[in-house]
């Protein structure tokens, strides 16, 4: 753990793996990873946004056989109120209850002082931090 602690560190404070357009230095979310770094031959990489800059957010949830949220270019989710009206009926208040319990609880997000007060939440892929 002693050597994991510092990898991160070294690497979260690599000038060369510095990004000046968002003004990011590197981020290290696992640093039990960091010693199958120096094992790395090749790069490969899907659709996913894994080596570009796809931007990932929570649109539209299906729970209970009701969409909430809609598709479309705006940010964001946007069924919070039709889900906070839907809980007037008590048997889709428990789905509705149920499905904000596991996401609330089943996941890697930690999250940290941001700038200006706001938090700043870290996940360890992109759509952790979505949800």
């Amino acid at each position: 753990e002693w050597c994991n602690y510092w990898q991160t560190y070294f690497i979260r404070n690599d000038k060369q793996m510095y990004y000046v357009p968002t003004s990011m230095p590197a981020g290290v979310r696992a640093s039990n990873l960091c010693q199958e770094l120096g094992q790395v031959s090749y790069i490969f990489s899907d659709k996913t946004g894994t080596l570009t800059q796809n931007v990932m957010e929570l649109k539209r949830v299906f729970i209970g056989g009701s969409f909430y949220g809609q598709m479309g270019t705006h940010r964001g989710f946007d069924g919070g109120q039709q889900m906070f009206q839907d809980c007037q009926d008590q048997s889709k208040k428990k789905k509705i209850d149920a499905f904000l319990e596991v996401l609330a609880v089943a996941h890697t997000v930690m999250v940290s002082d941001g700038e200006g007060g706001m938090p700043k939440y870290e996940a360890e892929s992109p759509d952790e931090s979505a949800l």
